[in-house]
């Protein structure tokens, strides 16, 4: 066997290293198809994708194919680096183009990777284990597209995690291959279970098999629902997009709206706006505003759901919830952009979200925890869809003031001491805050700390009790004046009489 490897790897160093023969071949095909083949080796790494290569593939069949050119070719495929193992596929993908027409470039290439995969064998050490891997990976790409043959490749199963991660698959559900790869993965788990492997080693070993024959699932029961509701199921949450509104709404409208379970099934739907695809949210709500001129009652309905989803969600505030509510707050901004709320309602809902169940001395609260962060996503979720209308009027008004209980709740949640030098404030929350802010009020001042934050807030809910104040005592002489007006109109008609 020894003998039979030596041999082999005699022929290898003689087809790699002979360069004098290739210079000679070199010389023979002339200086401008060198010159071509070179550049065309220099831009194969830059073909990472399908079209690419298979461009790649023509060129060099129609313009390159001598001996010479597919003995370079061969071995710039070799060498490819050992980072790049984003080009194995493709690279493999060009070598079963080619292999129809010229057999030697696979053969060759085939054959240097089994040489060059015993010899690490041989080695046994922890070294170059990214060269390794990309041999390995390579021999799988290979083999996926019926160049490396499957006998060779279940051969090489000695570096078997990575090699089965790349083909494993493929192998194990071919019908000639089927039972040799079977018999090799219990092999290869009965010998984890009997060696002391590391925990890293043996979390590889359990993935590798599992990717390539995972436990059997239970399927999922689909429900069954009546074909109404399927109809209805399919208009909302697939055929609903922005060219198709118009032709869903006629749709709706030939619903049978005198049967009550319709219509509150049909509700039902629209409020669990999280089944629909998050970019179509906004269809949603023009399907609703166009609806309710012919079924009014609905939106009523439609509104009442969402604001209650959104409640229950601050007081539930569990995780799994969360893509729920995000949807929920923007059908809600959406709701607002084609007039089926007033601003009253979206104002009452951004300070909900920083007051429901936030205690004002600052200390923690189960339905706030300090750490959690969520409300603030979903403040700048609803801002971001709605936020850009309050730009004048009462509207603009309540928006600058409610940015300034905003930024008191944002430095509240900055200054607790969870977040340290170690741990610190999440950036992508940092940004979100400051790109919905830059484009609400692009001009407007922000606070740089807990104290100048409060500061604002109490400055502002001083001016506005002084002009509470003021409106009181107007009230107040109003009334008086009225009274005595009532007075000497009642004297006048007494002195009449």
């Amino acid at each position: 066997m020894e003998g039979a490897d030596e041999a082999e790897n005699e022929e290898l160093a003689k087809k790699l290293l002979d360069e004098q023969e290739q210079e000679d071949e070199e010389a023979s095909t002339g200086s401008h198809l060198k010159l071509i083949v070179d550049a065309f080796i220099q831009q194969l790494p830059n073909c990472v994708n399908r079209d690419l290569i298979d461009k790649a593939a023509m060129d060099f069949c129609m313009n390159m194919n001598t001996k010479s050119n597919r003995r370079k070719l061969v071995r710039a495929l070799f060498t490819v680096p050992r980072q790049r193992l984003d080009l194995l596929p493709f690279y493999s993908r060009l070598v079963a183009t080619l292999h129809p027409c010229m057999s030697d470039v696979a053969e060759d290439l085939c054959s240097m990777l089994k040489g060059d995969f015993r010899f690490h064998i041989r080695k046994k050490d922890q070294i170059n284990i990214e060269t390794k891997n990309k041999t390995v990976r390579f021999i799988g790409e290979l083999a996926k597209f019926k160049m490396f043959s499957k006998t060779d490749t279940l051969h090489c199963l000695k570096m078997a995690c990575t090699l089965l991660e790349t083909c494993g698959r493929f192998l194990f559900r071919s019908p000639d291959s089927h039972l040799r790869t079977s018999v090799l993965l219990e092999q290869m788990m009965r010998k984890k279970q009997a060696q002391h492997l590391d925990a890293r080693y043996v979390t590889m070993v359990e993935n590798a098999y599992y990717y390539c024959n995972p436990p059997p699932m239970e399927k999922t029961v689909k429900k069954k629902r009546p074909p109404l509701q399927e109809y209805i199921r399919k208009l909302l949450y697939k055929d609903l997009s922005k060219v198709t509104t118009e032709k869903v709404l006629r749709q709706m409208r030939k619903l049978p709206w005198q049967d009550p379970e319709v219509k509150s099934y049909l509700i039902c739907c629209m409020v669990n706006i999280w089944n629909v695809k998050y970019n179509s949210i906004h269809c949603v709500a023009n399907l609703l505003a166009g609806l309710v001129a012919y079924q009014e009652d609905v939106g009523i309905h439609v509104v009442d759901g969402v604001l209650e989803d959104i409640r229950l969600g601050m007081e539930v505030n569990q995780p799994k919830f969360n893509q729920r509510r995000i949807s929920s707050a923007k059908f809600l901004g959406e709701l607002y952009n084609y007039r089926m709320v007033e601003s009253a309602v979206i104002f009452r809902t951004l300070f909900s979200f920083i007051s429901f169940g936030v205690n004002q001395d600052g200390s923690p609260s189960p339905l706030d925890p300090p750490e959690h962060l969520f409300r603030l996503r979903l403040v700048c979720t609803l801002l971001d869809t709605c936020g850009q209308y309050f730009d004048r009027g009462s509207s603009k008004r309540k928006l600058d003031c409610f940015l300034i209980y905003f930024q008191r709740y944002i430095w509240w949640k900055k200054s607790i001491d969870v977040w340290t030098k170690d741990h610190p404030f999440p950036i992508d929350i940092d940004y979100m805050i400051s790109d919905t802010l830059e484009l609400l009020r692009p001009k407007m001042r922000l606070s740089c700390s807990l104290e100048e934050a409060t500061k604002q807030v109490n400055d502002l809910e001083r001016e506005v009790l002084v002009k509470l104040g003021k409106m009181t005592r107007l009230h107040h002489s109003s009334l008086r004046f009225n009274s005595d007006k009532d007075t000497h109109t009642q004297s006048d008609n007494t002195e009449v009489n």
